[in-house]
């Protein structure tokens, strides 16, 4: 069975945060020393709670090395190595790698990533992380969505976050958990004291619009399947298709005027790390937020106070189709080696220790990607058993779509958040998009 999974860099997150482009963020700059025992250059994506949290990961290894790790927080950390590959410049020695599957192969291919298999105990590092993030589907040698070309792995995967949950405030909702989509929507939020059914938040600058395509996502995989979802990604699967026409229609539902807190405008309006801030009001504006495991964290932020699992949680997305209910939307965090010194080395088998993401795990905010961590929140300790016991974990699509692409999808969601009425012109143009942008890709 063709697979996506393991899953999305946490970029998707990061204009909410408020971080410059380049931060100098730690023990110094980034000057590189050649094939160095003593000092590793590392580019993440981090910043805020994240950037402490890996700060406080970084401080055993420090001490008990002597190596010096010089971070430095770069949002466009894809395009300045694609540059710099191209321009034969010095590289950090780690960075993300690219989520673009051709890109990765493309960087493969000239030696600019080195495999884990060169400096890693490849069976302790499969044996301890979650399966859907380090092994493809039916004995396949390649599957760049988790790195491998060529059966060997390029990508270290170090966190993860799970999608689609709905979360709710415990004080207003009191009933349980709904099995079916069709028995979410059937809920009568008056019942419990809220005005709506469900809230949501659009607005993300630059990049607005990809919650909603998370939403979306959690439908199709859910009542099309895999095959299709991966399909769609991969631009073999028309937007006009009768599975990715069905998935907008459900999508609709949720941000009906009926159901949607403030109306479709106010989705469109309210940025995503707001989006849950009528769950905590008086009365509430509605029951529930769909949203990944990181909204915990601006729940908190937002209406100090709250405390996970005692004032709000989250149940599962319910099932669609139930032919597909083991299919889970997820993304990751990783880290891929650029310079191959001692001390790069060094740092990347530290850091998929378990000892090493420990402590990411009793900082709260993410799940680590291996499966026997220990969560004191109760919040990520459930999401770690979604993750565990998902039979796919899905990438989130419009991210590995080409560029053209993936922007045309996500001004869509809220063309048609607006007018509804516009679905099939705005899905006859995205086929065109499509074309285009995958002869080009």
């Amino acid at each position: 069975m063709t697979e996506v999974l393991a899953g999305l860099s946490s970029r998707a997150i990061a204009s909410g945060l408020g971080v410059l482009l380049l931060v100098a963020c730690s023990t110094g700059g980034s000057t590189q020393q050649s094939a160095s025992s003593t000092d590793v250059t590392q580019w993440v994506a981090w910043g805020g709670q994240e950037l402490t949290a890996y700060r406080d990961v970084l401080k055993p290894f420090e001490s008990k090395t002597g190596i010096k790790v010089h971070v430095t927080t770069n949002r466009e950390s894809t395009t300045a190595i694609a540059n710099g590959i191209e321009a034969g410049t010095e590289l950090p020695d780690i960075a993300p790698g690219p989520t673009d599957p051709v890109q990765l192969k493309s960087w493969v291919g000239k030696g600019a990533l080195k495999p884990l298999e060169s400096f890693l105990d490849m069976k302790a590092y499969t044996d301890n992380t979650y399966p859907a993030l380090t092994t493809p589907p039916g004995g396949a040698s390649d599957d760049p969505y988790i790195g491998i070309i060529g059966g060997k792995h390029y990508l270290e995967m170090i966190k993860t976050q799970v999608k689609g949950l709905f979360w709710y405030n415990k004080k207003v909702f009191t009933g349980q958990a709904p099995k079916t989509f069709d028995d979410l929507l059937a809920i009568n939020p008056s019942q419990y004291g809220a005005q709506k059914l469900f809230c949501a938040g659009f607005e993300s600058g630059g990049d607005s619009g990809w919650p909603a395509s998370d939403q979306l996502h959690n439908i199709i995989m859910r009542q099309s399947g895999d095959q299709v979802y991966t399909d769609w990604i991969n631009g073999k699967k028309k937007w006009t298709s009768p599975e990715i026409k069905l998935g907008y229609k459900t999508f609709l539902k949720e941000v009906s005027a009926a159901n949607v807190y403030g109306g479709p405008n106010t989705a469109l309006s309210t940025n995503f790390g707001k989006a849950g801030d009528p769950l905590f009001k008086s009365p509430a504006g509605c029951l529930f937020l769909e949203q990944a495991t990181f909204i915990a964290n601006f729940f908190t932020q937002n209406t100090p106070g709250l405390k996970a699992g005692t004032d709000f949680d989250f149940f599962g997305h319910p099932s669609v189709n139930s032919q597909y209910d083991g299919n889970v939307n997820g993304f990751y965090d990783n880290v891929a080696m650029y310079n191959s010194t001692p001390a790069a080395k060094q740092l990347m088998q530290y850091l998929a220790t378990k000892d090493a993401q420990q402590i990411w795990a009793n900082d709260g905010g993410t799940l680590g990607a291996i499966k026997t961590l220990n969560y004191n929140d109760p919040i990520y300790k459930r999401a770690a058993e979604v993750a565990g016991s998902a039979k796919n974990l899905l990438v989130t699509a419009g991210d590995f779509m080409p560029s053209d692409m993936r922007k045309a999808y996500w001004q869509s969601l809220l063309n048609v958040t607006r007018t509804p009425s516009s679905l099939d012109s705005q899905l006859a143009h995205l086929d065109q998009v499509q074309t285009a942008a995958y002869s080009t890709s």
